[in-house]
């Protein structure tokens, strides 16, 4: 299995030993990484902070500022690509090292966060009902491979109930939908080494059909 690279757990070290760090974890691939979930390289860092039922959403702003006193201290360039209070892109160089490194204020968690090797990361179940919300948005090959090991990790049904628990708004038909799309990818860009086009494109197919089935 992949790991982060030992340039972005520097990072990720660096970030989450901010004060300002207190209550985000890690998410996206770095996170399925982090727990030996999957099996493909990703060049960015997420870091999400969970939004608070019934309060207003909350900033990035504090951390964004921490982050690049320090990352600068530590020898990275930094641009920011993009920034509003709840969202924060960066791109950090030094030497040959590129990372890209988001910071957001997310849904929030279904489960606590895990800490690993000194960074906490977001559970499992956390990340499946992302990554099923990710497919309804947009079409990326890599949330398919990931999904796809995080059902087989956890189960088909309970990532599906964790996408519904995040989003009340989702329901099963769009889901269906969503992974039917999975057609429309070419081969070269899943990115799972583990793991051929064929067969994620024959997994969701078949989930699609379940879900159409069971409704």
């Amino acid at each position: 299995m992949s790991d982060l690279q030992p340039v972005q757990r520097e990072l990720a070290r660096l970030l989450f030993s901010l004060p300002a760090a207190a209550g985000y974890a890690l998410a996206g691939g770095a996170a399925l990484l982090t727990q030996q979930i999957i099996d493909r390289d990703t060049r960015d860092l997420d870091a999400f902070i969970a939004a608070i039922p019934g309060s207003a959403p909350g900033t990035v702003d504090q951390l964004a500022d921490a982050l690049t006193i320090a990352a600068q201290q530590a020898g990275w360039s930094l641009q920011i690509i993009r920034r509003h209070p709840t969202f924060c892109r960066f791109i950090l160089n030094r030497d040959d090292d590129i990372v890209e490194l988001d910071l957001a204020v997310d849904s929030p968690l279904l489960e606590p966060p895990r800490a690993i090797d000194g960074i906490p990361v977001l559970a499992p179940v956390d990340l499946a009902a992302r990554k099923v919300l990710a497919i309804v948005d947009r079409l990326e090959a890599r949330d398919y491979t990931d999904l796809s090991a995080l059902a087989h990790l956890l189960g088909q049904q309970t990532c599906i109930d964790s996408a519904l628990s995040m989003d009340a708004g989702l329901d099963v038909s769009a889901i269906a939908e969503a992974f039917e799309r999975v057609d429309r990818i070419p081969d070269d860009r899943f990115p799972d080494r583990t793991t051929d086009a064929a067969t994620t494109r024959r997994f969701f197919t078949t989930w699609s059909r379940e879900l159409l089935d069971d409704r």
